[in-house]
């Protein structure tokens, strides 16, 4: 649930902290007071969309800061995990977002840098929006069957299933296409491929040259420089030079020197030993650099055949893969694609019949998937005209209309329908052609309630569901977002008292003058001040004893109504 919204130099707001109830949270005020600069502010920092228009005049960037609590929502925690984003002990998740007049955007998700990306998919999980837009989409048969889906969760491992199935006949019958291209296009990719693995195979490439080549050919390259300086440090240790004592023989004289000395200071012996250990240690070396120098060769020639295969090497490399076994990998993909097109009429059996099986398969997984639907779909109905009933139209019909195609799509094979009648005696028609604004806010309202019960949204927000609704019908729609209330958190702007009054926790929304500059400043009512509000919603301004009396009544009524609605 969303429990803290701090907004700064947002739009009309220089400074708000907002701290929400788990329930039924309200929002009204006059009109353009600012209601939906909170919503717009909690879409934003859910990564809806921003812009630099939203920047309070005068200012050089907005920043809006959520605490969300996660509760039990393992899909968002696994998310953050696979993120690498730190959680916090207490289950608590802090969003922010800043936005310059740049339109530079800073996400931090617990702290942590985030790409505004992933800000948006934390969105989709834990708030779903619902006004007057997303009225609009009950107008496109295309949004039924999430809808539908989101109703039954029973529906949800049978999809996931299903469209496993479907991913695997799709790239089967992808490849099946990839095999059918005309003979010239399939002859001349062969001759590519037959040249490229030729290219590779004539190279005979062996992995150890990748490190070895280089350093023989800068032992070739420095032949002469390696020759003169090892030649040098064996003259000087062996007296190879013939003009000087070498270093063994000077040591040699210090080690005898010492032993004299010894006989007068013994504490002087050990230090003639350590001489003599180091003396054996470089009669041992020389012979050694000597072997060195009769190894060490100069060949032009063969420094000319490694720089050659140097060069061959790299070129493969450019063109088939970073590295040696990269180009052999390739060569060997290559190897078998070519296979599969010299012996395309073996394959392309192979791969039709692979696909008969799997189109079998599918539509197994299509039909319980459809079968599922249609049970599902017969109970949305009836949920939804049940809702309807109680939304004020007693004479409403709604039926959701399946209908199971032949062709796959990426979600079965079924297409659906939401038919409608508002009065009784009138023929079910679609939804889109029938629906006037304020019936289609109810049904909006009725499937948003049903549905809800099986999304794995934490927060449902209405702003200004209300519309085209009053008197009675008003009550009714502020039960059932109560009892929305009930299942997970709902803020809800309204102009509706009937709506306000059954309210957990009532936030006013108000334009004020400051300084010569116009701010909306938000705050939690309390229990007085929330009846002036209700009274004024009533009977508009001034406040009479007689709209408080009405706005007193109306609290203890949806009390005892919210009382009806508690689990057990």
């Amino acid at each position: 649930m969303l429990q803290l919204l701090k907004v700064f130099n947002f739009a009309l707001i220089e400074q708000a902290e907002i701290e929400f109830d788990n329930g039924f949270n309200v929002l009204t005020g006059e009109t353009g007071a600012g209601k939906s600069m909170v919503v717009d502010a909690l879409n934003v920092v859910l990564g809806g969309r921003s812009s630099v228009e939203m920047l309070r005049s005068g200012c050089e960037q907005f920043r809006i800061d959520a605490v969300f609590a996660l509760q039990a929502h393992e899909p968002l925690r696994a998310l953050l995990e696979e993120q690498a984003i730190p959680q916090e002990e207490d289950g608590l998740l802090f969003l922010s977002r800043s936005v310059s007049r740049q339109g530079k955007n800073t996400v931090l998700v617990n702290g942590t840098p985030a790409p505004l990306s992933l800000l948006r998919t934390i969105g989709s999980m834990l708030l779903d929006m619902h006004g007057q837009h997303e009225n609009q989409a009950l107008l496109r048969p295309e949004s039924y069957l999430g809808l539908l889906d989101g109703s039954d969760s029973a529906i949800a491992p049978l999809l996931a299933d299903y469209q496993l199935a479907f991913a695997d006949w799709r790239k089967t019958r992808d490849k099946i296409a990839e095999l059918n291209r005309d003979d010239r296009e399939r002859a001349q990719r062969i001759d590519m491929l037959q040249w490229q693995v030729g290219e590779i195979e004539a190279a005979r490439l062996k992995l150890p040259e990748e490190t070895e080549l280089p350093q023989q050919i800068s032992l070739l390259a420095h032949a002469e420089k390696i020759s003169a300086t090892v030649g040098a440090a064996w003259a000087g240790l062996s007296d190879g030079d013939g003009r000087s004592k070498g270093a063994i023989a000077i040591l040699q004289e210090c080690r005898r020197q010492l032993e004299v000395a010894a006989r007068f200071d013994a504490t002087l012996g050990q230090y003639a030993e350590q001489i003599a250990q180091i003396v054996v240690l470089l009669d041992d070396m020389a012979p050694e650099l000597r072997n060195y120098l009769d190894q060490v060769e100069y060949d032009p020639v063969k420094l000319s055949r490694l720089q050659e295969r140097m060069d061959l090497i790299y070129r493969l490399k450019q063109k088939y893969g970073g590295s040696l076994v990269e180009v052999l990998a390739y060569a060997q993909a290559a190897r078998d694609e070519m296979d599969e097109l010299v012996c395309h009429d073996d394959v392309l059996r192979e791969m039709q019949k692979k696909l008969q099986q799997q189109e079998s398969e599918l539509k197994i997984k299509a039909l319980a998937l459809g079968s599922q639907r249609a049970v599902s779909a017969a109970a949305m109905g009836r949920s939804v005209e049940a809702h309807l009933q109680e939304l004020g139209m007693p004479g409403g019909k709604f039926v959701v209309q399946l209908t199971n195609g032949e062709s796959f799509t990426a979600n079965g094979c079924d297409s659906i329908q939401f038919a409608f009648s508002a009065n009784p005696g009138e023929e079910l028609r679609p939804l889109a052609k029938v629906a006037s604004g304020g019936e289609l806010s109810r049904v909006a309202l009725a499937i948003k309630t049903v549905c809800s019960r099986n999304d794995g949204a934490q927060v449902m927000v209405f702003d200004e569901i209300d519309a085209g609704v009053g008197g009675h019908t008003a009550r009714k729609v502020a039960e059932n977002i109560a009892r929305v209330a009930w299942k997970k958190q709902v803020l809800c702007i309204t102009h509706l008292p009937q709506i306000a009054s059954m309210a957990d926790r009532h936030i006013h929304i108000e334009k004020k003058p400051v300084a010569e500059r116009t701010q909306t400043f938000v705050r939690v009512l309390p229990e007085t001040q929330r009846l002036q509000e209700l009274a004024r919603m009533i009977g508009g301004d001034p406040i009479t004893a007689a709209g408080l009396d009405n706005a007193a009544e109306m609290v203890r009524t949806a009390a005892v109504f919210k009382q009806t609605i508690q689990p057990a």
